[in-house]
């Protein structure tokens, strides 16, 4: 018995204790850090997209509510990611399927107060019916968010 006690008190000895702490605290540390990355590249870019009948001086929506005809259109989606600078905002009359679209538009600047705003155009008034607004990365073909709304006369 005194043989395997010697022995065990060795091996305490030989085996550096700090160096075992300092190996699991840094994998720790790497884990947390891959998962953090991980998902950040991951989640989305943009986020809660909203329409609205007019815009603040900040570029935040103001009234959400049903459109009539006359209505103007806003479409308001928060960046998400500091590296995202522009975005393409498409809208549809319909469900939101690619043979419904009525206007895409390319280009779309992150305003300073980190939103992306877009108006959408109807010279003439809006038809009466269901709307939809989506926003992707510009080059992806990722939807970010979408919008839907209705006008009802």
């Amino acid at each position: 018995m005194e043989k395997v006690v010697t022995l065990v008190r060795n091996f305490i000895k030989w085996f550096n204790w700090k160096r075992v702490v300092l190996l699991l605290v840094g994998i720790v540390i790497l884990s947390v850090g891959t998962t953090n990355l991980y998902g950040y590249v991951t989640e989305r870019k943009i986020l809660n997209g909203v329409v609205s009948k007019d815009l603040s001086d900040k570029g935040m929506p103001v009234g959400m509510t049903m459109f009539t005809p006359e209505d103007t259109v806003y479409f308001t989606a928060k960046g998400n990611q500091f590296w995202i600078k522009k975005a393409e905002i498409v809208w549809y009359k319909g469900e939101i399927d690619r043979k419904n679209r009525i206007h895409v538009e390319k280009n779309v600047a992150l305003n300073k107060e980190g939103y992306f705003t877009a108006k959408l155009p109807a010279p003439e008034g809006l038809e009466e019916g269901h709307y939809g607004v989506t926003i992707y990365v510009e080059g992806s073909d990722f939807m970010q968010t979408r919008a839907e709304f209705d006008v009802i006369k």
